[in-house]
């Protein structure tokens, strides 16, 4: 009887490009797009600098491009560097069902770029990526998740997309997945307490490791196959069942269709607050009439937001996954940007006066993980408030195409020039003509050069 990993490998290998329904085929280009500007957009970050200084002074053979730099380095530095930058500012996607796939951009991109192949071949591993990151979560969904974080899943799904862009026959893809799978546990403590720099770097960590993973079965290094349903493996050590029959076969529907597009830049459970807030505001309220803020958030939100109202925020992380300080900040402004989760933003005396008249509740009926309702008691008596149940951008309520490319304009207008924006974004969407992806790496280049 074959191992789990074997049978996984058995149909992404088969899986070919053509077998993507146009529906698939769009979406990943609007991912595509979207999380490209995404990274774009983080590249002076502080954690994507450091990252990247150090990536240049370890080296490695100039086989890929980071998505907006003007040098080469390894595959599997290129993987963590795109996914660092595509992570940082909490601004790509997330799925239905949590977890954030879009990272799976980053080293779609190197290898594709590494191994001379065509854009039709980069989308396919996108959508790969999102398959196995996505049916993992699902085979695990009754594990106990207390004690770690969703992006030990990435570790796998990592290793499927690296794997299928170099070429893996079925049994070495098999041999990657179970390398990967190996040192795929990724504690829960990145995403508990006071939040660092290293929350956005969990994920891009596991697509390093995955990409690697993924050359060391090319090189004939084994793993153990039995990594997912061994006595002492992942099923067993994460104390939960794994649903193997879901990672057997391809599923029937495609889950890169499940993909959530974020139209503001913080955690997916404050998408939906946040159009609420915004609506509130746009309804002529200012945050001196207000006497109370009540945040109603799913049961799953309420039990992740309730340490902010305990702790506050201290880090731009903290900031950008409060929403109590994204829902205050919205009241404000009327927009929530990138530049509100910089350290002098979320300390203004405004915002810490505001957010004191903040009260979180949970409301089993809305809908899971992302419903809210916000409620405003005003200092004259009255009472207001919107119901989101599924925010911009949801699966359930997508953005337009005007609204995926003026959001790609905007984080770029300071990186690219117009003219160079358009033609990347041209680029992107029509990727599938691309026989190779040099010309869309070299029209990222940010002007002037990032080091």
């Amino acid at each position: 009887m074959k191992a789990l990993t074997e049978e996984m490998a058995d149909w992404i290998i088969r899986l070919r490009y053509e077998d993507l329904p146009s529906d698939v085929v769009t979406r990943a280009k609007q991912i595509l797009l979207d999380t490209i500007g995404c990274a774009l957009g983080a590249l002076d970050g502080a954690p994507v600098r450091l990252a990247r200084e150090v990536a240049q002074e370890e080296g490695g053979a100039p086989r890929a491009m980071p998505i907006g730099l003007s040098w080469r380095t390894s595959c599997e530095q290129a993987a963590f560097l795109n996914a660092l930058a595509i992570r940082y500012l909490d601004f790509n996607d997330y799925s239905i069902s949590g977890g954030h796939a879009s990272i799976h951009v980053g080293p779609a991109l190197a290898v594709a770029q590494a191994q001379g192949l065509s854009g039709k071949d980069l989308l396919l591993g996108i959508v790969i990526g999102y398959e196995v990151q996505i049916l993992l979560q699902y085979a695990t969904a009754k594990a106990q998740h207390d004690n770690w974080d969703h992006s030990t899943f990435v570790h796998y799904s990592a290793a499927a997309v690296a794997g299928k862009l170099l070429g893996l026959s079925s049994s070495q893809l098999a041999q990657a997945l179970a390398i990967a799978g190996s040192h795929a546990l990724t504690l829960a403590e990145v995403r508990r307490g006071r939040l660092s720099m290293w929350k956005g770097a969990a994920e891009p960590v596991g697509m390093r490791g995955g990409t690697f993973a993924a050359l060391l079965a090319h090189a004939g290094l084994t793993g153990p196959l039995t990594v997912l349903e061994g006595k002492y493996g992942y099923a067993r050590v994460l104390g939960g069942k794994l649903r193997g029959e879901l990672l057997r076969k391809p599923p029937k529907r495609f889950h890169i269709l499940e993909s959530c597009i974020k139209p503001w830049p913080c955690l997916f459970v404050a998408q939906a607050p946040v159009a609420a807030a915004l609506r509130l505001r746009a309804r002529g309220v200012t945050a001196d009439a207000i006497e109370k803020i009540t945040i109603v958030l799913s049961d799953f939100g309420y039990q992740q937001q309730k340490r902010f109202m305990e702790t506050g925020i201290s880090t731009r992380e903290d900031a950008d996954h409060s929403v109590p300080y994204c829902v205050t900040r919205s009241l404000l402004d009327g927009e929530l940007r990138l530049e509100h989760f910089e350290e002098q933003a979320f300390k203004r005396p405004e915002v810490r006066a505001l957010i004191q008249r903040v009260v979180l509740r949970s409301d089993p009926g809305l809908p899971k993980r992302v419903g809210a309702r916000v409620e405003l008691k005003l200092r004259d008596g009255t009472t207001i408030s919107e119901r989101v149940p599924y925010p911009p951008g949801h699966a359930r309520n997508p953005l337009s195409e005007e609204e995926l490319s003026g959001k790609f304009f905007r984080i770029t207008e300071n990186l690219l020039e117009k003219g160079r924006a358009a033609r990347a974004s041209e680029m992107i969407l029509h990727i599938d003509e691309l026989a190779v992806l040099d010309p869309l790496l070299d029209a990222l280049q940010v002007k002037p050069a990032v080091s």
